[in-house]
C-alpha cells in the first residue's frame, strides 16, 4: 500500500542505489534475513536501514506515507529546519534562518500572511506587492528590537529573497485566497472549479437543456439618420448587446436577438426566445463577398420537423431582466419549462454559452477594423470610432454579419462534441429518436411571446356622459362594444398586453369570457410602439420636453426629439432612434396574428383617416369662409382712387 516509483525516470546510478535500498526494506519486512545478512547482500547497514524505514513511514504534506518514494536518492522528505547548535553549521550560510525567525516571532508570520492574502484588514492596499510586504517586514523587525548583527539585517538583501520564496509557497498552500490577487475571475474559477466531479449528468436529448446569456458587442457601429430639416447625418451607436440561446446537448445556437439599449430588458429576452422558437428565414445579404455556408443554418430552417421546438430547462444568470415577471410567466405558461437561475456570480456554470461568445468575438468582431477589443489595452483596439465612420460600418451590416456568423457556427466542427458540427449531431440524435417537444398548436402565435396580463377597472360616468373606457400607461383604450356596455362601468377587466405593440389590448370579463380587442385612442393606434417607448414618451411629456396635440402622432413627436438629440451628439440618442425606427418600420404581419387584432387595427386606421379627412375639409371650409369674409369687407370699405 506504499506509493511506488517509476524507475524509468531515474538514471543508472540512482536506479542502482534505489534498488539496493528497496531490496533491503523488503528483506527486513519479510524477515528472511538478519541485519548482517541484509548488509552483505545490499550494502545497507542496520543504522542506515532503520533511518530508511523512518523516512518511508513518515507522512508527506498530504498526510500520505512517503513509502518507496523516500528511497529515491537525494529525495527531501521534510522541510529543512536550521539547527543553531549543530557542530558542523556554516555561519556564512543563512539557509533556514528566515523560517527560524518566523518561528521565534509568530506575530511577524501572521503579519506577512495577512498582508499577502488580504486578511484581517492589516492594510488598505488591495493587492500588496512583495517588495512592499518586505518593507513592512523590515519595519516590524526593527520594532521587535532585532540587532543589526542578526538576521535579516546581516544579509545583502535583508531577507527579501527568502521572503519571496516564502510567499511563493504561501500562494500554493492557499490557492483560492492567493488567486484573488489575480482578479475576481481567477478567484471564482479557483474556488468553484477543478475540485471533485461534475455535479450534473451529460445531456443527450436535444432541447433538453438550453443556456441563455447576453454579451456586449466589442465594436463601434455607425447609423445614418435624417434630421427634421431633411439633412442626413451619421452618428455612432453606443455599444449594445447580443442575446443568444444555445442547446447544451448539441451546441447549436437556436436563436438570438440584438438590444440597442444601455441595459437589455425583459422584452429583449423574450424576443430572443421568440426567435429561437419561430421558424426562421435567411436574410438577404447586401455585403459583397459575405455568404452563408451550405452546411450551416439554424435548426428550425435546416430541420422543418422541429419548427416550434421548445426546451425543458433553461439556464439563466441572476440578471434583473431574467427575474422579470414577463420572462418568468411566459417561460412557465407558454414554453412550459423549468428555470435554473444558477448560483450568483458564477459564469462557469453556463460555460457553453460563455465559450460561444468568446468564439463569436475572436472569429468575428475582433477581426473588424472597428473593434474595441477585449479590453482598453487590447492592441487590436485602434481608433474604433474613426474606423466605423471611415469605412461606413453600419448597424445594418452588423445584423447581416451576426446572422451569417451564427449560421456558419452551427455548421462548423466543434471540439466539445468530438469534432462534429452542431447541426450534424442534432440530425444524428433526431435519427435515433431523441426528438424535442413541440409547442402546441393553440399556442403557435408570435404575439404570445411578449404578452403579459394585467387588470384594469372600466372607467366612465352616466352623470357626465362619458362612455366606458379603460386606461393603461396614460392612454385610453376603447371599442364600439365597450362604448355600448355601460353596465361594465367600475367592473374589473383582465387585459392581455403585448408589450411589443401597445396599439391594442385583448380584454376578458371577470368570469374569464373573452370580451374583444380594445384600441388605443387617437393617434396612439396608428404607429407601432413598445411599452418601453410609451413610458419614455410619457416621461418626456411629464418633464415638458415634448408636446403633442390630439392631431399629432406621439411616436413621431418622440422621434423628432430623439433626432434633435442625436444631431447634438447626445450619448445614447442614436441607439434610441435606431430602435424606434426598427419598431415603427416593422409593419409586417405577425406569425399567426389573431384576426381580431388585425381587424381592430384596420378599423382604427380607417377611423383616423376619416377624422383627418374631416379635419382637412373643415380647415378648407374655414379658410374659404375667411377669404369670403375678407373680400366682403374689402367691398364695403374700398375707397375711390384719386
Amino acid at each position: 500500500m506504499w506509493p511506488t516509483v517509476d524507475e524509468t525516470n531515474l538514471n543508472e546510478k540512482d536506479k542502482e542505489v534505489y534498488h539496493r535500498r528497496r531490496d533491503a526494506i523488503l528483506m527486513l519486512y519479510q524477515k528472511r534475513m538478519s541485519f548482517n545478512e541484509i548488509k552483505d547482500v545490499t550494502g545497507v547497514g542496520e543504522q542506515n536501514l532503520r533511518r530508511m524505514v523512518r523516512r518511508c513511514i513518515s507522512p508527506d504534506e498530504s498526510g500520505v506515507v512517503w513509502g518507496f518514494r523516500a528511497l529515491i536518492p537525494n529525495k527531501h522528505v521534510k522541510v529543512y529546519r536550521l539547527n543553531p547548535f549543530h557542530e558542523e553549521r556554516n555561519e556564512s550560510r543563512k539557509s533556514g534562518e528566515f523560517i527560524q525567525l518566523l518561528d521565534k516571532h509568530p506575530d511577524i508570520k501572521d503579519l506577512i500572511d495577512d498582508l499577502y492574502l488580504g486578511r484581517n484588514r492589516r492594510a488598505l492596499e488591495p493587492i500588496m506587492k512583495p517588495k512592499h510586504i518586505h518593507k513592512r517586514f523590515i519595519d516590524e523587525c526593527r520594532k521587535k528590537g532585532i540587532p543589526l548583527s542578526d538576521y535579516p539585517f546581516n544579509t545583502r538583501h535583508m531577507g527579501s529573497k527568502a521572503l519571496q520564496r516564502y510567499l511563493r509557497r504561501l500562494a500554493y498552500d492557499h490557492f483560492v485566497s492567493s488567486s484573488s490577487r489575480e482578479g475576481h475571475d481567477a478567484e471564482q474559477r479557483a474556488k468553484h472549479t477543478g475540485v471533485g466531479e461534475q455535479n450534473h449528468p451529460s445531456t443527450l436529448t436535444p432541447y433538453q437543456k438550453v443556456q441563455f446569456d447576453a454579451h456586449r458587442i466589442d465594436g463601434m457601429f455607425a447609423v445614418k439618420l435624417t434630421t427634421p430639416d431633411g439633412d442626413e447625418i451619421t452618428r455612432l451607436l453606443d455599444r449594445f448587446w447580443i442575446l443568444c440561446l444555445i442547446d447544451v446537448a448539441t451546441r447549436a445556437v437556436l436563436g438570438y436577438s440584438i438590444s440597442l439599449m444601455k441595459e437589455y430588458n425583459a422584452s429583449d429576452v423574450m424576443q430572443c426566445i421568440r426567435n429561437a422558437v419561430l421558424p426562421r428565414q435567411k436574410k438577404t445579404l447586401t455585403i459583397s463577398g459575405l455568404s452563408y455556408d451550405s452546411v450551416g443554418g439554424f435548426p428550425s430552417d435546416v430541420f422543418p420537423d422541429i419548427e416550434w421546438a421548445i426546451w425543458d430547462v433553461i439556464c439563466f444568470d441572476n440578471a434583473k431582466a431574467h427575474l422579470a415577471n414577463l420572462v418568468q410567466d411566459r417561460l412557465h405558461c407558454l414554453i412550459g419549462c423549468s428555470i435554473n437561475m444558477g448560483p450568483v456570480d458564477l459564469p462557469m456554470r453556463r460555460g457553453i454559452i460563455e465559450r460561444f461568445f468568446k468564439t463569436l468575438e475572436e472569429a468575428g468582431f475582433h477581426r473588424l477594423p472597428n473593434t474595441t477589443g477585449s479590453s482598453p489595452d487590447d492592441p487590436r483596439r485602434t481608433s474604433p470610432q474613426e474606423n466605423a465612420l471611415k469605412w461606413e460600418i453600419t448597424y445594418d451590416h452588423l445584423k447581416e454579419l451576426i446572422d451569417v456568423m451564427i449560421s456558419n457556427y452551427n455548421g462548423t466542427p466543434h471540439g466539445g462534441i468530438y469534432h462534429q458540427t452542431p447541426l450534424e449531431l442534432l440530425g444524428k440524435r433526431m435519427a435515433n429518436g431523441l426528438l424535442p417537444r413541440l409547442l402546441s398548436e393553440d399556442k403557435r402565435s408570435e404575439v404570445l411571446f411578449l404578452q403579459t396580463t394585467i387588470t384594469r377597472v372600466v372607467r366612465g360616468s352616466l352623470q357626465s356622459g362619458k362612455r366606458p373606457y379603460v386606461q393603461y400607461e396614460g392612454v385610453e383604450y376603447r371599442s364600439d362594444k365597450l362604448s355600448n356596455s355601460s353596465h361594465l362601468i367600475n367592473a374589473e377587466l383582465t387585459l392581455h398586453v403585448n408589450v411589443d405593440d401597445l396599439r391594442t389590448l385583448k380584454a376578458f370579463l371577470p368570469d374569464g369570457s373573452e370580451f374583444g380587442y380594445l384600441t388605443a385612442a387617437g393617434k396612439w393606434a396608428l404607429t407601432p410602439h413598445t411599452l418601453h417607448m410609451r413610458k419614455a414618451i410619457n416621461q418626456l411629456v411629464l418633464r415638458k420636453l415634448i408636446h403633442y396635440t390630439t392631431w399629432d402622432d406621439p411616436v413621431f413627436a418622440y422621434t423628432n426629439y430623439l433626432i434633435t438629440k442625436a444631431a447634438e451628439k447626445k450619448r445614447g440618442a442614436a441607439n434610441k432612434i435606431t430602435h424606434v425606427n426598427e419598431v415603427v418600420n416593422d409593419k409586417r404581419k405577425r406569425v399567426n396574428e389573431p384576426q381580431g387584432q388585425t381587424e381592430a387595427l384596420e378599423v382604427a386606421e380607417k377611423r383616423n383617416e376619416a377624422l383627418d379627412k374631416a379635419r382637412e375639409l373643415s380647415n378648407q371650409e374655414q379658410a374659404e369662409m375667411e377669404i369670403a369674409r375678407y373680400e366682403n369687407m374689402l367691398g364695403k370699405f374700398k375707397t375711390k382712387s384719386i
